[in-house]
């Protein structure tokens, strides 16, 4: 590591930390209107990042909003993500008691109950509302609940982020030994949450699925790969604003594993579910993220947004995958 990038890593560092002791000076109930200033101001100022979001919506929508209602549905994305980000740093100061007060759960199928013993559970959440105080909330209930430490450029920032997000005695598991681990743990009964990225490489392995009716996108087939070697139940998890502050956690019905699903049914099938909780509430989701930089080079793509451009390894997926769903419903 030369020099500057050292001293680049201390400063982000400390700033972070110095941020952290800041925020939580104050009581929680104070971090979601400071969010919302503050994201309001950042969505005044980031263009880029908001035409990223406008263009998101209108390829998720089509004209279902005028350009006013997308505009107020990315301006609070913002808000409410500088709110999730605010309350991430306020973490350390955590207790199950605090968890209580900030936050419930609504449990859709009593198997899908956190607190229920010796039943495995794969919870699978978007990027919408606070995901980051998600897993917080499960853990809250779950006597033990595992969280896939996510890689930062900056190895300082993620021993900060772990222990933000293990604020309530989570097991942080690196990436690279995710799938062994999480893979024995099911098969003790265990439970764990993912937050899912719409946006992996094609070389990550991922499925390949249907987004807002039209939009593919790869997404990760860890969730399915391992309810259908351990049996775990598949739940699809909603984080939802409680208006007079903190949150609802909603817990849907497991997703059904038969002897003729796979894969890739499974995959399209949470994901419905989690879209389905979007479309209720848009304002949540994270739209200034480049959700579909991959654009089939066949057939009509002029609904993708601008930023998505043509990629001949995620071609050659969709044409593996189709050839491959062909081959099974055949057989």
């Amino acid at each position: 590591m030369n020099n500057f990038k050292h001293y680049r890593y201390q400063l982000e560092y400390c700033g972070l930390v110095m941020a952290a002791w800041l925020v939580q000076r104050f009581p929680w109930r104070c971090l979601r209107p400071a969010g919302h200033f503050v994201g309001a101001l950042v969505f005044f100022f980031d263009r880029k990042r908001r035409e990223v979001a406008f263009a998101n919506l209108k390829a998720a929508f089509g004209e279902t909003y005028d350009e006013q209602e997308r505009k107020d549905i990315a301006r609070k994305s913002y808000q409410i993500f500088a709110a999730t980000m605010l309350e991430l740093l306020w973490s350390p100061r955590l207790t199950p008691q605090i968890m209580d007060e900030i936050a419930d759960i609504e449990v859709v199928d009593l198997r899908s109950a956190p607190e229920l013993e010796g039943v495995p559970v794969i919870y699978c959440c978007a990027h919408a509302a606070n995901f980051e105080w998600t897993g917080q909330i499960v853990a809250r209930y779950a006597k033990k609940f595992p969280v896939i430490a996510q890689k930062f450029k900056n190895p300082l920032l993620g021993q900060l982020f772990n222990q933000w997000r293990s604020s309530l005695g989570q097991e942080v598991i690196p990436q690279e030994q995710a799938m062994l681990k999480l893979f024995r743990y099911l098969k003790t009964g265990g439970k764990f949450g993912i937050l899912v990225d719409l946006n992996l490489k094609p070389q990550e392995g991922p499925i390949i699925v249907r987004s807002f009716d039209r939009l593919l996108v790869p997404l990760t087939p860890l969730p399915a790969e391992l309810a259908l070697r351990t049996g775990a139940l598949l739940v699809p998890v909603e984080c939802l604003l409680r208006p007079q502050g903190g949150y609802t956690l909603r817990l849907f019905e497991p997703i059904s594993v038969t002897s003729e699903s796979s894969v890739e049914s499974l995959t399209q099938a949470w994901w419905n579910v989690l879209e389905s909780a979007i479309r209720r509430h848009p304002e949540c989701w994270l739209w200034s993220y480049k959700h579909w930089r991959y654009r089939p080079s066949h057939g009509d793509t002029d609904f993708y947004p601008f930023y998505a451009n043509n990629f001949f390894p995620f071609d050659e997926l969709i044409t593996q995958q189709k050839s491959c769903e062909e081959t099974c419903s055949v057989s």
